[in-house]
Formats: C-alpha cells, structure tokens, sequence
C-alpha cells in the first residue's frame, strides 16, 4: 500500500512540474521518461504561455495552424485552456474565413 502511495505523489508532482494530466503522469511514471511513449507525449505539449492572450479570431488560426502541426485538438483545448469542442468549432470557423464563405 505504501507504494501506490508514493506513486501517486510521484505522478502529482510530475503532472505540475510537466504540464501533465493524471494519465499522462501515469504513464511516464509506468514506463519512465525515456521510453518512446513517454518521449511522445512530452513532444506533444504545447507549451506556450502567450497563446491565451491572442484574440479570438488570431486564436482560431494559431488552432489551425498547430492542428495541422499534428497537434491533437486536446494538446490544442489545453494549451488554449478550453473544450476540444471549442477547438473543433475554431477551427471550421478559421477555415471558412479563408474559403471566404
């Protein structure tokens, strides 16, 4: 018991000191930081402090622009501390402003 308690404080720092959710900090803790998962999940974070403070309509293309980065829309609604819905809708609108419809 005293392990998987330790575990959890383990993981808890690492979700604060990373940026993690709870099962992000969970598998780098099973696996360890240098295998291939753990490496991919700390690539795919987006780490930008300024994001927030664009307005709405440079938001919707920073959204698409990393959308097509390969960014997953949840890397994308965490950095931009919204829903994935709300980065789905941003980024049709961002299309349809360039389609010009």
């Amino acid at each position: 018991m005293r392990n998987e308690e330790y575990a959890g404080y383990y993981c808890l720092v690492m979700a604060i000191v990373c940026g993690l959710n709870a099962a992000e900090a969970w598998k780098i803790y099973q696996y360890g930081p240098d295998h291939p998962l753990s490496k991919k999940i700390l690539k795919h974070k987006i780490r930008d402090s300024s994001l927030k403070k664009l307005k709405k309509k440079e938001q919707e293309k920073m959204m698409k622009k990393l959308f097509l980065e390969g960014y997953s829309k949840n890397a994308i609604a965490e950095a931009f501390e919204c829903l994935p819905e709300t980065v789905t809708a941003r980024i049709k609108r961002a299309e349809e402003d360039m389609n010009g419809t």
